[in-house]
């Protein structure tokens, strides 16, 4: 038999026959995500009800498609027909796959009123989140013979690169993972939708894999680029500030803290903004083990994002530091460093000066050292941490539970008008604390020992004339030499 298409074996094959309603293929360039997508949208068309759509951001970045579509689809049917001023291929049967753009953020209720089966979003960071749940309520059938499904393709980067990652749990769940969300059906009830992520690499595309001229084109990247596009890394972004931060190396799972091991906690203070509490534990050789995590935080849905405090009281969250040390079977935990802020004493509507938060804190038993708050030196103080040695090991591990620190640090930029410090506008509450805690352990350089050589020459002139003793009088070296000034 003769194909118009025929996937090869791995991501391509695994993303055609996963049955989530939405589905992300994604990662480094050339597995043939847009080609694959493409192929997918034609699943229907021999049923006369089916209306597939074929998105783009923009419609020079939709071209592309295009005319990878008038290569194929005349194969998979020729007597489909392309109507250009429609954006529409027509099929035999009454099938359209409609190819369509959303430039601007308005360009979404283009799409208003419309039906559709199936949406394939190629490159799906480069829209916005509200685009891309737009596109949700033009999906519906009425056809049980046709199941509905989003699919979606990208590279790492783009405008809704964060949005995209949360959502499909990228670098928090395991690829591949089906991950279930709850949502309102309109009628006092809820429903499940799953989705998962299939990740590729060039690899996993052997019609490419063997183009060296591409491969080494890839390599010519500028670094955070290559890192995306070859490797398909999403913790890597222009303006990074800490982008040696890896989870296979700075990773670890969860294990019981050996009870030699000096516990301490950090502690960023926030009401509105949220609070961050970190457990620390240091090895004998200095290291430190970020092993739990308390991350006082609501989520904003609206702006898909975590930075809204729960506002509790410093009493509240004094007490449930407490809880979750007993929780945790923590033991002997020291006062850590905590953000210098909570030493201040708070304005009171008399016009008087209340007590600091960390003087209510202190009445629950939890006590605090002030924080160095150079901000500099406390970046570098996480830099240093994070670098590896050597042997390819560094001075900072933290626990894969601790999960609001791997969604948040990664995403932490550089202050663009200073380079040395770090965006205070991001959610920064968990890199604070880390800062207080390293700049609390800092790493010390080290220091090489250079000899005296003066004291070195001295000490040789001592032995030869030990020796000399020691031969003329037959007495053992050792006397000798405590003998001989």
């Amino acid at each position: 038999m003769t194909y118009a298409w025929k996937p090869h074996p791995g991501p391509q094959t695994e993303f055609l026959r996963r049955g989530e309603f939405e589905v992300l293929f994604g990662g480094a360039a050339g597995p043939g995500k847009s080609e694959c997508a493409l192929m997918d949208a034609t699943r229907y068309v021999g049923n006369k009800n089916y209306r597939g759509l074929v998105l783009r951001r923009t419609f020079p970045q939709l071209e592309e498609l295009l005319d990878r579509a008038h290569k194929y689809y005349p194969l998979v049917d020729p007597k489909a027909d392309w109507a250009a001023t429609e954006k529409r291929w027509h099929f035999p049967s009454g099938a359209i796959i409609k190819f369509g753009h959303m430039q601007h953020e308005d360009d979404k209720y283009n799409y208003q009123g419309q039906e559709y089966h199936r949406a394939y979003v190629d490159e799906v960071t480069q829209f916005t989140p509200t685009q891309y749940l737009y596109i949700f309520s033009r999906i519906r059938t009425t056809d049980p013979d046709i199941r509905c499904a989003v699919r979606c393709t990208s590279n790492p980067g783009g405008v809704g690169h964060q949005f995209v990652k949360d959502r499909f749990g990228i670098g928090n769940i395991g690829p591949r993972t089906t991950i279930y969300e709850e949502i309102d059906d309109g009628k006092g009830g809820k429903i499940r939708i799953s989705r998962c992520f299939i990740p590729a690499t060039l690899e996993d595309n052997p019609s490419l894999a063997n183009d060296r001229e591409y491969l080494a084109r890839l390599g010519q990247l500028p670094e955070i680029e290559r890192m995306r596009l070859r490797f398909g890394i999403w913790d890597a972004f222009e303006g990074q500030a800490f982008s040696e931060l890896n989870r296979a190396i700075h990773g670890v799972s969860d294990f019981e803290i050996p009870i030699e091991w000096e516990k301490f906690r950090a502690f960023d203070w926030g009401y509105a903004k949220p609070f961050s509490v970190g457990w620390y534990a240091m090895d004998f050789d200095g290291k430190l083990w970020r092993f739990a995590e308390w991350y006082g935080a609501k989520k904003d849905e609206s702006r898909n994002s975590w930075d809204c405090g729960l506002k509790m009281t410093a009493t509240e969250i004094a007490r449930g530091i407490k809880e979750q040390e007993r929780d945790l079977r923590m033991g002997k935990v020291h006062p850590g460093p905590a953000d210098p802020a909570i030493w201040s004493r708070r304005p009171q509507k008399d016009g008087t000066l209340g007590i600091s938060v960390s003087d209510e804190m202190a009445q629950e038993g939890v006590l605090w050292i002030k924080a160095d708050n150079d901000r500099i030196l406390g970046r570098q103080q996480v830099h240093h941490r994070l670098k590896v040695d050597e042997e390819g090991k560094p001075e900072l591990y933290v626990f894969l539970s601790c999960a609001h620190w791997w969604r948040s640090l990664p995403e932490i930029r550089e202050y663009d008008k200073n380079p040395e410090d770090v965006e205070t506008k991001s959610e920064d509450h968990g890199y604070d604390e880390t800062r207080y805690a390293c700049m609390f352990k800092p790493v010390r350089p080290r220091v090489a020992i250079i000899p005296d050589i003066g004291s070195f020459q001295h000490e040789r002139r001592k032995l030869i004339a030990a020796r000399q003793h020691a031969t003329r009088y037959g007495t053992s070296l050792s006397t000798a030499y405590n003998r001989t000034r």
